[in-house]
């Protein structure tokens, strides 16, 4: 790989990492047009590509989850007992997901792009037309009922194996329409929840062997361990590392520009990256 390659990966994994941070979603906006780019264009057959996406960014999700949860725990703002409430239910439902999409070849990646455009829509429609929980602050800080918080952390969780993204784009829509929550704390606590939905997922995609390795081994025995290096499970290390670093970095900056933002600044901000992809996703399936 090229080092402007590289400067790329790691500029998008910056950009990824600073709106996970603002918005809560975990970056999966940026990370899965890129990635569906990057192994389409290894001619790897459609389910394959359909995996490696979904599995590169639900690892560049955790990390940027884990970077906010740290520094939620340095400023002492972690919900830690309302992000288990929510993300232990939603963690056994993004495995039984990812388990099912491995078993066969049902979602295909024309499947895969009209999910993602659904969970679009939904968070534009929200965001743009919704004012909610924003203008009710002392509703805001009730405990939400355990039944809703639950049933929220189940929806999220099939969100991160459908489509790759942190689950954010459908917790923090639901955290304010469902649980009642202001704009900064639902995206605070979304990212807060992103690690969970994902860890699982990111399991099961790291021990899975794929029908077709990104770098596939030659008959050599050096460059056979170089393939080995570069790829574990559906993870791919020259794609992940550069972005990670990126995502590290970034997650809590931009967490920390967010309390500098209005809720309406946040939502359109949230609306506006949403119809970017939006318009690049349709423009994917009608070519």
């Amino acid at each position: 790989m090229s080092a402007i390659a590289l400067i790329g990966l790691l500029a998008l994994g910056c950009l990824g990492g600073f709106l996970a941070g603002i918005m809560g979603v975990g970056g999966g906006l940026i990370f899965i047009p890129v990635l569906d780019h990057l192994f389409r264009a290894q001619s790897l057959p459609p389910d394959e590509i359909v995996r490696y996406t979904l599995a590169n960014s639900i690892f560049l999700v955790f990390a940027s989850g884990l970077s906010g949860i740290f520094r939620q725990y340095k400023m002492g703002t972690w919900a830690w007992r309302e992000s288990l409430h929510i993300g232990l239910p939603g963690a056994l439902s993004s495995w039984a997901m990812s388990w099912a999409i491995r078993q066969g070849d049902w979602y295909n990646p024309d499947r895969f792009s009209f999910v993602f455009l659904g969970f679009l829509l939904l968070t534009m429609g929200n965001m743009l037309l919704s004012k909610g929980a924003d203008q009710t602050q002392s509703s805001a800080d009730s405990e939400p009922s355990w039944i809703k918080g639950s049933l929220v952390g189940l929806l999220a969780g099939a969100v991160v194996s459908l489509s790759g993204l942190g689950g954010g784009i459908i917790m923090v829509p639901l955290f304010r329409m469902l649980l009642n929550k202001p704009m900064h704390k639902a995206t605070a606590l979304s990212l807060s929840i992103v690690p969970m939905l994902a860890s699982l997922s990111l399991l099961h995609y790291l021990t899975e062997s794929p029908n077709q390795l990104v770098f596939s081994p030659v008959q050599t025995e050096s460059t056979s361990a170089l393939s080995h290096l570069a790829q574990s499970g559906y993870m791919v290390w020259p794609y992940f590392l550069p972005m990670a670093i990126g995502v590290l970095v970034f997650s809590s900056f931009g967490q920390k520009k967010a309390k500098d933002l209005s809720p309406l600044t946040l939502r359109i901000i949230f609306a506006s990256l949403s119809a970017l992809v939006l318009v690049k996703t349709l423009y994917h399936l009608i070519n």
